[in-house]
């Protein structure tokens, strides 16, 4: 099962708290910490997150995204063996050169020691977008001379279709997370903010997910 979270609210939840702003950061990827201990169990074999869309990149406060990347390198390099040994992949979908080196270095890291682990996967969203996906892709199919159709940009965009999309955070819309292969996904939104969104709340939108009866347009 493929199951893809817009990871929204962390500014909104540091606010009602009367926080600052990296601290809603920080408690967003606690609780992306809590969802990866639950989600083999709840039958979950690939968990995507967006933590960040190239437009954030471009229209965040440079104090914020420079925030958002430390938060990330800390992170990455705590969890680094707790991921490898679970049997976690690591894979990064987006455009790595628009982020800061340092953070590169510590994502290509994880990608390379984790690419032998079969358990789980876990793909992280960076600089990313739906439709800029959708364009390489096609261009891709035309430098290999391949005819483009729908089955080759399935192909080509190397990932399950995704079974359940979840948004907390009260928004209803797919903020260019995923176009592709969102196109027969079954949508949860819920009012929780990301940082409050625990293995309850994915319980929750799981028995969602499963009480639904999946047409996939017949």
């Amino acid at each position: 099962m493929h199951v893809a979270i817009i990871m929204d609210g962390n500014r909104r939840w540091a606010r009602d708290h009367q926080f600052q702003t990296f601290l809603g950061h920080q408690n967003g990827v606690k609780a992306l910490e809590k969802i990866l201990a639950v989600c083999p169990q709840m039958g979950i074999d690939t968990l995507t997150v967006y933590a960040l869309s190239g437009e954030n990149l471009v229209k965040r406060s440079e104090s914020e995204i420079s925030d958002i990347f430390g938060i990330m390198v800390k992170s990455l390099r705590m969890k680094k063996r707790q991921l490898i040994g679970e049997n976690v992949r690591v894979r990064i979908l987006g455009k790595m050169s628009g982020l800061p080196q340092k953070l590169q270095d510590c994502l290509l890291e994880l990608v390379d020691q984790t690419k032998s682990c079969s358990k789980f996967v876990l793909q992280i969203c960076l600089n990313y977008s739906g439709k800029e996906e959708i364009v390489e892709a096609t261009q891709n199919l035309i430098k290999q001379g391949l005819e483009i159709t729908s089955e080759n940009i399935d192909k080509m965009i190397n990932y399950p279709q995704v079974d359940l999309l979840i948004r907390p955070g009260g928004e209803m819309r797919l903020s260019n997370f995923l176009l592709y292969k969102s196109s027969y996904a079954e949508l949860y939104f819920t009012e929780t903010l990301w940082p409050d969104f625990d293995g309850k709340e994915l319980e929750k939108a799981i028995n969602w997910y499963v009480a639904r009866n999946r047409r996939f347009g017949r």
